[in-house]
């Protein structure tokens, strides 16, 4: 069954950041060849795991002092964060990340938006 976005959330240690519109995760494995001399197909073996997130919102760096200016601070910094990703009320992804990236557009036409790059580093868990 389907499920809405509306209940998704980011959180940054145990602060939800506001104004997020929407956030992404990518998961990744190295797959490592293991193909022999004489083979006719391909063969692989499981390597590492890695992953990384987006999110994108509306600019409130100023007011939000503990989610989106947090971000900011650790980017600046380069400073670990605490990384949960809603997807709906109970359920998440959790785990630690660098901000890879921060964005700021400020179209004349648009409301001004923000945009977050996180590297995760070690595991990820799902809750």
């Amino acid at each position: 069954m389907a499920i809405s976005g509306k209940s998704g959330k980011l959180v940054i240690g145990t602060n939800t950041v506001t104004e997020i519109k929407n956030w992404s995760l990518d998961l990744g494995l190295d797959t490592i060849d293991t193909t022999a001399l004489g083979d006719e197909w391909k063969t692989f073996i499981s390597g590492l795991k890695e992953w990384s997130a987006s999110a994108e919102g509306s600019w409130n760096i100023a007011v939000d002092t503990m989610g989106q200016k947090a971000i900011q601070d650790a980017y600046l910094s380069g400073s670990l964060v605490s990384l949960k990703l809603y997807v709906d009320a109970t359920h998440y992804y959790s785990g630690d990340a660098y901000i890879s990236s921060l964005g700021i557009e400020d179209p004349v036409d648009d409301t001004v938006n923000v945009s977050f790059e996180f590297q995760g580093t070690g595991v990820l868990a799902y809750t």
